[in-house]
């Protein structure tokens, strides 16, 4: 964006110099941000209020919802109103920023992806939701695109504010550990900063090294920002020079970064290897052991080509005949073809059924989904497939009336029977009664606190020990590519 020169004292310039830094840049006396027009003015005692409510709610956030008040009204205090007009765009999926925002006034449009279609979902939110918050854990883009669909008032938090608070909080905190620790240590869990740092590097998409960092990472949750440390990983894709390698291990080093790397590339993998060692930075070949493995196996060099070529293989072919089969089948339609199912869902409206199908179709199972409704009878077919295929899913009433209430507002609607608590103990007792009658031997799985991915490996892990143990149950697969 370009923006007017304007003649001003040197006042002005030093103002303007602060405020570029903190992500600002100045046209005609009015303060932007990204094209967004701020509020020069202060936050308003309903804009706190507001804040106090939303910050420890942002799941995205762990640490949000385990620190004190005082906490959270010092982020609350630091965050700068800014104003959207109708039809402005505040955020593009994929696109990176240093910012979460929270709508204190009017109705912002999201255009959310979906597994397995081309149209994204559209959904309307309002005061109180928030855009962005991964945004806020290092590199990682916005997840949906946003546009005001009225004249919107918003209120951002940055992240280099947000990092300075946390660590400041981490810091105070082992102040009070240190003066209260006794001889024997009890009860310590781990010693580390409130924020960790992990740069993923990565000659081609990053994706598995994303993927198993998040795996590692995960056996942490269970002390994640009280005890221990919360995590944040930054990935630096299709790195394919040794200036950016040297720009990454740079920055790794000045916030003190774990650097996990999967370079293919053997001149490019030696720059990473002697600039770690040069600056003296902590780092993990990820694939280098197995690779040097594989060589002496194969009795051969390795490529050294970044990514891979993807064959259109019986495999990958399976994939997308159960991708295709369960968008066709999605939400209870078409009966007559369940008996192809390979998974068949049962469980209420707004469990995770979708996106947990979708999920196993792109492992390569057909999956089926079928949303109860008390007192509706479901289609004979679903009686007349083989048994075996059902998994009942469960859900908590206060969890499901949670996930209702925040798709009603999407449509602006409330107090709606299908978000009403009372209603949905009643639906969900009705549900577990009909899986005692219906589906005696139906697993049920509960996904009021599991992601997608979790159910989905319980849901595997069932298929899998019906043919005993894991030597029973192991498959052969190709590694051509």
């Amino acid at each position: 964006m370009t923006f007017a020169n304007n003649t001003v004292d040197a006042a002005s310039e030093q103002k303007d110099a602060v405020r570029r830094h903190l992500g600002f840049a100045t046209w005609s006396g009015n303060i932007y941000y990204l094209g967004r027009r701020a509020d020069v003015g202060a936050l308003t005692d309903e804009d706190i209020s507001l804040l106090r409510q939303v910050l420890p709610e942002v799941k995205e956030l762990v640490v949000l919802g385990r620190s004190n008040t005082d906490v959270i009204l010092q982020l609350a205090e630091t965050m700068l109103p800014l104003t959207l007009a109708k039809g402005e765009v505040l955020a593009e999926q994929g696109q990176p920023d240093d910012n979460m925002y929270v709508i204190a006034k009017g109705d912002v449009l999201l255009d959310v992806p979906r597994a397995g279609r081309v149209e994204p979902e559209r959904r309307r939110v309002s005061q109180g939701s928030y855009i962005g918050a991964e945004c806020l854990l290092g590199n990682t883009p916005h997840k949906c695109s946003a546009i005001a669909q009225t004249s919107c008032r918003l209120l951002r938090l940055n992240r280099a504010t947000f990092d300075s608070i946390i660590l400041s909080q981490s810091a105070e905190t082992e102040d009070d550990e240190d003066s209260d620790e006794d001889d024997e240590g009890d009860g310590d869990t781990c010693a580390a900063s409130q924020l960790v740092n992990i740069f993923v590097l990565s000659d081609s998409t990053g994706e598995s090294a994303k993927a198993s960092v998040k795996t590692a990472a995960a056996q942490f949750e269970y002390c994640s920002g009280s005890t221990c440390a919360t995590s944040r990983a930054t990935v630096y894709r299709f790195v394919r020079s040794a200036t950016e390698i040297k720009t990454i291990v740079e920055a790794a080093k000045k916030c003190n970064a774990l650097l996990v790397y999967t370079i293919m590339d053997p001149k490019l993998h030696q720059v990473v290897v002697d600039e770690c060692k040069a600056k003296e930075l902590e780092c993990i070949d990820l694939w280098g052991p197995l690779l040097a493995t594989f060589e002496k196996r194969f009795g051969a060099k390795r490529s050294g080509k970044a990514g891979r070529r993807q064959a259109v293989s019986d495999d990958y072919m399976t994939i997308v005949k159960a991708i295709e089969y369960t968008r066709k089948v999605d939400d209870g339609v078409l009966p007559h073809l369940w008996d192809e199912c390979d998974i068949m869902l049962i469980g209420p409206s707004r469990a995770g059924k979708t996106p947990l199908s979708f999920y196993l179709a792109q492992r390569g199972y057909k999956v089926a989904n079928y949303p109860l409704v008390p007192e509706e009878e479901p289609p004979k077919e679903l009686f007349e497939l083989d048994q075996q295929k059902c998994f009942a899913l469960q859900i908590k009433p206060e969890r499901l009336q949670e996930i209702r209430t925040q798709r009603m507002k999407q449509f602006n609607r409330s107090n709606t029977k299908y978000a009403n608590l009372t209603n949905i103990k009643k639906e969900v007792s009705w549900i577990k009664n009909f899986y005692l009658r219906k589906g005696p031997k139906w697993p049920i799985i509960d996904t009021s606190n599991a992601g997608v991915v979790e159910t989905a490996a319980r849901i595997m892990e069932i298929l899998d020990r019906r043919k005993g143990d894991a030597v029973a149950a192991s498959y052969q697969s190709s590694m051509a590519v």
